[in-house]
């Protein structure tokens, strides 16, 4: 299977610790699309990725590679969140030295480094110290840094995160442009539906520390906006059965259920049912919560 063959992320039984936590636990999932949206449970995937958390049981794919693998072939780049950049270099400096990490040839390394300042409208920037750059000056640096490596496929996360409106679409516009004939991956805890990088996607993916919560093309994943997910302890099987006896859609298996209220039915219904039944209701949210 070649690289445009592979699934853009996958994980198989994946567990992933953060100190003594454990915040993924026998995730399993294989990315559709080529320019994807992962929420939830999205940052440990991007650290795990990032080679900052290394896996305890199971795998992370990245085009069907290892993280590390990726890393080395230059198959897959990735532009972290407001990443440290030196204060003292310019754009363009630092976006080339990305560039000559992943190629011999400086004249290639120059070629990339200029056509990814163009693309995310750096020019008027890029001789300006980083430290004396505006926010999306250094995150355009970030993204152009992991474009001029010439990867095929990026991971990124929202560059666009807590900018104001009109600045955060005109920059997802130019990132969206930027990265037009490349796969990608944008890890993001909630974006607008609106944003030019959602509209641009072709697939959401809304990640649990254990499971899918839900998959498919954004707009469907944010029109499941009664859709609820459920962590439920105590007489978990007594709860799932009375929901179903009761008229709530649910599907899933305890402690994880999931439930499609209708206009008549409310998350109050669902605490009342769960005590009568001597049931915990531990998490309840909302699985298109992360798209809006």
């Amino acid at each position: 299977m070649g690289l445009v063959d592979a699934p853009l992320l996958s994980a198989t039984e994946l567990r992933l610790d953060e100190g003594a936590s454990v915040v993924v636990e026998g995730l399993t999932f294989e990315t559709q699309g080529d320019k994807v949206l992962v929420f939830g449970a999205s940052w440990p995937i991007l650290r795990a990725a990032l080679r900052e958390l290394s896996p305890r049981r199971g795998a992370l794919r990245l085009c069907g590679d290892t993280p590390e693998h990726a890393a080395r072939a230059s198959s897959v780049a990735i532009a972290p969140l407001d990443p440290p950049l030196p204060p003292d270099l310019t754009p363009r400096a630092y976006i080339e030295w990305s560039a000559r990490l992943a190629t011999a040839d400086a004249g290639l390394a120059r070629r990339r480094a200029s056509a990814a300042l163009a693309a995310l409208g750096l020019d008027a920037a890029a001789s300006a110290p980083l430290g004396r750059c505006a926010l999306t000056a250094r995150r355009a640096t970030a993204v152009g840094a992991a474009l001029a490596t010439g990867a095929p496929a990026l991971l990124l996360a929202d560059p666009t995160a807590g900018l104001a409106d009109d600045e955060a679409r005109a920059f997802a516009r130019a990132v969206v442009k930027a990265l037009d004939d490349l796969r990608w991956a944008l890890f993001a805890p909630r974006l607008a539906l609106e944003s030019p990088l959602a509209l641009a996607a072709d697939e959401a993916l809304v990640l649990g520390p254990t499971e899918v919560l839900a998959q498919g093309p954004p707009g469907d994943v944010a029109a499941r906006e009664r859709r609820f997910s459920l962590v439920v302890h105590g007489e978990a099987e007594a709860f799932a059965a009375a929901l179903t006896a009761r008229g709530f859609a649910a599907t899933g298996a305890p402690p994880r259920l999931f439930v499609e209220l209708t206009a008549e039915q409310g998350t109050r219904d669902l605490f009342a049912l769960a005590l009568e039944h001597r049931a915990v209701i531990v998490e309840l949210s909302p699985v298109a919560g992360a798209l809006a």
